[in-house]
């Protein structure tokens, strides 16, 4: 067996995870997802940059950062904030310039700004034919953006994929997949970021016999498709697997790993449960071993891959069970084998923030009381915040949970993907009557 290592030979993309709130007739369904979408910005990433949904690696991982020891008595200081109006989708952020993604009114609006200041640098509508239905009440998007080289990559929640230019907006190219591959649009529309591999942009399409998409950066044009699964919230990350690249993609009902160069499938497994339920949190990859996780009655999977490109690939279960770690929509951090995050579901108030060692799947200690959230490591910390509104400051310990600090930061609920760059973290509220807030908080020392 070939030894696996996780490529850093790109930036990584978007976990856009979100969450939606449901009805009380389909509460027990779905407080649903996503766009946890992994995205990548090939180049060299530098510490300052998030150019996709969970950061430089797609790992959730901030290096070279050194948060505060102390906030003030009211929590973090907040250096600017910025009113947005509907969606899920999380900031990204390179070279000191933001991009978030919302829905205000009618239209979509791109906007990009200063990252230190909050600063307006210009804005974009983008037209949106997408009207919910069912337990959707927010009308997204619901992807997080992808910033690639002098490019924006955004998806919007009816199926839009749009590429604009980052210096001033204006449209390279756009088309509508769920029209073109007779894709169905899901409990919330489109959710699932694309990844760039190379000239690239891979997305998790699900339509007909067009499971996942390749399409061309500068031109938009198919590539290839490949692989007969519906789409999830959930976004792809790379791998490498001896220098070859590999995209790992949770579908709506597999875990499946893709030659980007032509579609070719080089490993899938079963992972999912039909009905009213949603894979919503990423892959996580170390040491050749891929963990997944969903709620809903799926549960947790640790895997091992074997094998390479030219001999074929086989993916092997070590251990699985709904009660390590199954959250609707969190994607844990890994620091030294052992995994850190939010489980539980939203909708049924039974969040916990847990360790878990990842090659037995044990729990080695649960903390109650911890909504459903999201978790990043920054420097040698980890950072929670949770879709309650409340910011945390947690030191990794697989003995125990180790608060440091703790503030409300939101009144209402934070169900996006954060982003953290330069010392600051990039947040956003949920839309109140359809009025949300972005918010800039010093967390560490800017450089």
């Amino acid at each position: 067996m070939r030894k696996l290592i996780l490529s850093t030979s790109h930036c990584p993309s978007n976990r856009s995870i979100f969450l939606f709130p449901a009805p009380a007739l389909v509460r027990a369904l779905t407080v649903a997802v996503m766009i946890l979408t992994a995205t990548t910005n090939c180049g060299i990433a530098l510490a300052q940059d998030w150019p996709q949904i969970n950061g430089p690696t797609r790992d959730g991982v901030a290096e070279g950062e050194t948060l505060l020891s102390k906030w003030p008595a009211n929590g973090p200081a907040k250096v600017w904030s910025h009113t947005i109006g509907q969606g899920f989708a999380g900031p990204v952020i390179k070279d000191n310039q933001l991009i978030v993604f919302h829905r205000p009114g009618k239209d979509y609006l791109v906007e990009k700004l200063a990252a230190d200041t909050g600063k307006l640098l210009w804005n974009r509508k983008l037209a949106s034919e997408y009207q919910g239905g069912g337990p959707d009440q927010d009308l997204g998007p619901k992807a997080v953006p992808l910033i690639h080289d002098d490019r924006v990559f955004l998806l919007g929640t009816g199926g839009n994929l749009f590429c604009l230019a980052m210096a001033d907006g204006k449209t390279i190219w756009q088309k509508n997949v769920l029209s073109l591959y007779k894709s169905p649009s899901g409990y919330f529309g489109s959710g699932s970021s694309p990844i760039v591999i190379g000239e690239r942009l891979l997305l998790n399409v699900g339509g007909q016999d067009a499971g996942v998409v390749a399409f061309d950066i500068n031109s938009g044009d198919e590539i290839w498709k490949a692989f007969d699964d519906r789409a999830s919230y959930s976004s792809p990350i790379e791998v490498s697997i001896d220098s070859q690249k590999t995209a790992v993609f949770v579908t709506r009902m597999h875990l499946v790993g893709i030659d980007p160069t032509d579609g070719k499938v080089l490993f899938k497994t079963p992972f999912g449960k039909r009905g009213p339920t949603v894979n919503g949190a990423m892959p996580v990859f170390a040491n050749g071993n891929l963990f997944i996780n969903s709620a809903y009655g799926v549960g947790a999977n640790w895997l091992k891959l074997a094998g390479d490109h030219s001999a074929g690939m086989s993916v092997t279960s070590v251990w699985a069970n709904d009660d390590s770690f199954s959250s609707q929509y969190s994607t844990p951090i890994l620091i030294d084998g052992y995994l850190y995050g939010t489980a539980g579901r939203e909708d049924f108030k039974n969040g916990s923030f847990r360790c878990v060692e990842a090659e037995s799947g044990k729990v080695m200690w649960s903390q109650a009381g911890v909504a459903v959230g999201h978790t990043l490591k920054i420097g040698d910390k980890l950072v929670v915040l949770d879709s309650g509104g409340t910011l945390s400051v947690v030191q990794p310990d697989e003995k125990k949970y180790a608060g440091l600090l703790s503030a409300k930061v939101f009144d209402g609920g934070s169900r996006s993907m954060p982003a953290f760059a330069n010392g600051r973290l990039y947040a956003r509220s949920n839309a109140n009557r359809k009025v949300g807030e972005l918010s800039c908080f010093q967390l560490g020392k800017s450089k």
